[in-house]
């Protein structure tokens, strides 16, 4: 079995290129600390004034840059390593800024400037970003709630706070880290050992991640090691200025080049490149479906144009055959009547009978070809557009309705204002079917009630037609609208042909025509027609 720490060719590329940049890192400085030349210079001043305050700004701006990004970068999903070691840049970037200020030749910054003052400031930034790391390490890529960078930001800015009170204004707690003339204090040297301690632990739970996943865990591996080579650095100077604190300070760019390349690439470059991919994706997508749009519409247009014809073919068709057939339906019905005429008295009670369901059936015969010549003609000539005052019109059938019937009681409920946008002539036939047809299947109630309403809603009108007649059975209802079709007995007039003209005519409206209802209960029909913009 291997452990977790088995280097095997399997593991990720950006792994195994931050191994070779260590392993070029420690072999450079194991040569420059075994060197003699190295600790003969030891103590003499090497590294001027100017080199040290760009080095740590150049650290603070990084920490406080990749604070300023991981902030503004998807505040509420980030994983949980990104954001700790991206918020306590704040607090390490304030740190390293008082450090360059507080250095040996510096202006007094609040207090005079001097190596103790300096490197108090610089223990405390150390401490805070090791455990920075070694908490990346152990929360891992856990996506952190959008409340968590508070918390983080606060803490971070407490621990700069409280760590420049205490180098600044706080009591001689007798943590001493530098002698004049003996160089580091066994305080100082201590501090840094936990520092690597603690970096050393980061390292290694890093490390067992990056093996799996690669990304974020190991450039924060290259980090924490690089870190842990320059605080190594530290501990042996003996003058602020000498070759090891030089060396240490170098580290500590590329600790930071390191930083800015891991942590920039993942919080900015990465989610740019995903954005750029999804762009392009999307664009792609957008063109394939402008494509696809125009290809649906030549397919409707042709669609369209099929039905079109289709239509016309059977309209004319229902018309030619309607006039055809009244020539043999003229004959039968005039022979029929000659027979009456000249041969009725010689006719017995039997002969009689046929010869009257003769002439019922040829005049029932009249009544469905005039009512298919109506359904055919709906389809033909230019749909009349103007306001239609549906009110109105279900009030003047109903006033005709009466007209014919004076005996029915009638109790009607129509709504006033109900105005739609249509031809007024063909919607004047849908009342009369409809209306019509509440008149006949109630004949049996001892009071008709009637209801005309209507509901808006989204640029159409629903009407709405109530009675309390028969009723039909709802199995029945898509039968309803059907030529030629009934559902009720033949001792009630009518063939059929008055609901599927009101569905022809709605339809050519742009709207549709649908029935409620149950046997012995009433039925109520609906339409949904255009609104007027006027209304």
């Amino acid at each position: 079995m291997h452990s977790d720490l088995t280097v095997d060719p399997g593991r990720p590329a950006d792994l195994r290129r931050m191994e070779g940049l260590l392993l070029v890192l420690l072999v450079l400085c194991l040569l420059v600390w075994q060197d003699r030349a190295t600790w003969a210079a030891r103590g003499v001043p090497l590294m001027p004034l100017w080199l040290h305050t760009v080095i740590e700004l150049f650290s603070g701006c990084v920490s406080l840059l990749l604070f300023a990004v991981v902030w503004n970068v998807q505040p509420g999903g980030r994983s949980a390593d990104l954001a700790l070691v991206g918020h306590a840049g704040l607090g390490v970037g304030l740190l390293d800024i008082a450090h360059a200020l507080s250095y040996q030749g510096m202006p007094a910054f609040i207090t005079p400037s001097g190596p103790a003052k300096a490197i108090d400031f610089w223990l405390w930034a150390r401490l805070w970003f090791s455990l920075a790391l070694l908490a990346a390490a152990v929360a891992g890529v856990r996506p952190l709630g959008p409340r968590a960078r508070y918390w983080l930001a606060g803490a971070s800015l407490a621990w700069s706070g409280a760590a420049s009170w205490l180098v600044l204004l706080g009591p001689d707690l007798g943590w001493h880290t530098y002698e004049p003339g003996l160089g580091l204090t066994g305080f100082k040297i201590a501090c840094e050992w936990a520092i690597v301690a603690v970096l050393v632990a980061a390292a290694l739970l890093l490390y067992r991640r990056a093996l799996r996943s690669g990304g974020l865990a190991a450039g924060l591996f290259g980090v924490a090691v690089a870190t842990a080579l320059s605080e190594l650095c530290f501990m042996v100077y003996v003058n602020v200025t000498d070759v090891f604190n030089l060396l240490g300070h170098l580290v500590k760019v590329v600790v930071y080049v390191l930083l800015y390349r891991t942590a920039f690439r993942l919080a900015v470059r990465e989610p740019l490149a995903r954005l750029q991919a999804e762009a392009t994706e999307r664009a792609a997508a957008e063109q394939a479906l402008r494509q696809l749009n125009a290809t649906l519409e030549q397919r409707v247009a042709q669609r369209t144009a099929q039905l079109e014809r289709a239509n016309s073919d059977l309209e004319a068709f229902a018309y030619t055959v309607s006039h055809d057939l009244r020539a043999p339906l003229h004959a039968i019905d005039g022979f029929a009547r000659l027979l009456r005429r000249g041969h009725g008295a010689g006719l017995d009670a039997t002969g009689l009978s046929y010869l009257a369901r003769i002439e019922a059936g040829s005049e029932r015969m009249g009544r469905m070809i005039d009512d298919l010549l109506d359904l055919a003609h709906l389809g033909r000539g230019d749909l009349r557009r103007e306001p239609v005052d549906v009110s109105r019109l279900a009030a003047e059938v109903l006033d005709e309705l009466r007209e014919r019937d004076p005996q029915r009681a009638v109790r009607a409920d129509i709504a006033p204002g109900i105005v739609v946008q249509g031809d007024p002539v063909l919607l004047r036939l849908v009342l009369d079917n409809l209306l019509g047809n509440a008149w006949k299947f109630s004949a049996a109630r001892p009071l008709l009630q009637l209801r005309v309403a209507a509901q808006h809603a989204d640029g159409w009108v629903t009407v709405s037609v109530a009675d309390n007649g028969s009723g039909f059975d709802p199995a029945y209802a898509t039968r309803l609208f059907e030529p030629f079709q009934r559902l009720h007995p033949r001792d009630i007039p009518g063939n059929g042909i008055g609901l599927a003209s009101v569905r022809r005519i709605v339809t050519l409206h742009g709207g549709r025509a649908w029935a409620e209802g149950r046997e012995g209960k009433g039925a109520t029909f609906y339409l949904t027609l255009p609104e007027c913009a006027h209304a």
